[in-house]
């Protein structure tokens, strides 16, 4: 009887102890980034993580030049305000500022989590290929701004207190790996952005006839993700199915007016929607060509929805695509392989699983971050 209340009573104080490392841990997260708020991209990923860490039980702050949303219940946010363009001066101007507030702001038991090119945090999260990789190391210091791009990217690599570097996808793990070499001690596995749904349940299935569909492309950096050769695949398939359609957001009409001729017909151009949901939808087959995309959340968006994809391998989302959600093909494979594979995917009756990542999953692997940080530190 003794025996079995010591051994409680040392679970209990173990328990105890763990829960107070727990604690610790989890009591100060602080976020760094410039645009924070449901406006896509980084920004988005911000949000939705610090809300699901709030709601884990840790104190989040985030550190932003604005804020465009209302906070996330629990997450204090301090808007730093804007920095002056040029963009290469607005990262300068902005890390300066951060860590101005860090000094004046003590914390040795915080977390500091960067998603910009800062100096004085243990995790960074990069969003963005890394600068200039495919270009000969000369042309990287022929400019002031190509040398402070270097600069930047290196100081949040390799800065003194940074633990963690985190990726959002292997492949990009695999290019900051391929530019610097010395980073592979720092990188830790990949942590896909999540998936945020206003409605659950599934989708409509949809019945595409041989000679209609409608392809989707969305974007606001069309060029590089790759719409000239979105355009070309429509009109090339459209020959065998003349009621196929080609519906594009994220960019105005007047921007790419000049990809179409008077003959085209079928195109409708939506600029910026605030309804995703609606858009894929909509269409039928997601194309997304881009020459080079850390992740591309517009890809697991899509998947989400029942919508298939099409997208260049060139995409860190590409790791994802399974043969039942759609396919993926080098960004400079011919146009017959595209126009093939966008073929072969309209065709296709899909019924597969919706792709399903919530946010929840994507805050439970960085509290494994931290943690694993919190342990070395002691």
């Amino acid at each position: 009887m003794i025996s079995s209340l010591r051994q409680c009573f040392r679970l209990s104080l173990n328990l105890l102890e763990a829960s107070k490392v727990y604690f610790r841990f989890l009591v100060n997260i602080l976020q760094i980034v410039k645009r924070f708020g449901l406006v896509g991209g980084m920004g988005e990923y911000v949000f939705r993580l610090s809300e699901e860490l709030s709601n884990s039980g840790s104190k989040v702050t985030i550190l932003c030049e604005r804020a465009y949303n209302s906070n996330p219940k629990g997450v204090d946010v301090i808007e730093l305000g804007l920095s002056p363009k040029p963009r290469w001066f607005a990262h300068y101007k902005f890390s300066k500022e951060v860590n101005r507030w860090l000094a004046q702001n003590p914390n040795n038991k915080r977390i500091i989590h960067s998603h910009e090119r800062q100096s004085m945090h243990h995790v960074t999260t990069f969003h963005t290929t890394p600068f200039r990789q495919v270009k000969p190391l000369v042309t990287r210091f022929l400019s002031f701004r190509n040398f402070f791009y270097e600069r930047l990217e290196r100081r949040e690599l390799f800065s003194d207190s940074v633990k963690a570097v985190v990726p959002v996808s292997n492949l990009l793990g695999e290019m900051i790996k391929r530019k610097h070499p010395m980073s592979e001690s720092l990188l830790r596995n990949a942590v896909h952005p999540g998936i945020f749904k206003e409605t659950e349940g599934g989708f409509s299935q949809k019945k595409v006839t041989s000679d209609s569909g409608t392809l989707g492309f969305i974007g606001k950096e069309w060029k590089r993700k790759g719409l000239p050769k979105v355009v070309e695949i429509w009109r090339k398939l459209k020959k065998a199915r003349p009621k196929l359609k080609l519906r594009i957001a994220g960019v105005s009409t007047e921007m790419i007016a000049h990809l179409f001729v008077p003959e085209d017909k079928d195109i409708e151009v939506l600029g910026l929607i605030k309804n995703k949901e609606s858009f894929y939808n909509s269409i039928d087959l997601l194309v997304h060509p881009a020459k080079h995309e850390a992740f591309g959340m517009v890809i697991t968006e899509a998947l989400a929805m029942g919508v298939p994809v099409l997208c260049s391998s060139e995409c860190g989302a590409s790791e994802i695509v399974n043969h039942q959600q759609g396919g993926s093909l080098p960004e400079n494979a011919s146009i017959s392989e595209w126009i093939s594979k966008s073929e072969n995917l309209l065709s296709y009756s899909h019924s597969q699983i919706l792709y399903d990542r919530p946010w929840r999953q994507v805050a439970h692997e960085y509290n494994s971050i931290y943690s694993s940080i919190t342990k070395e530190a002691n």
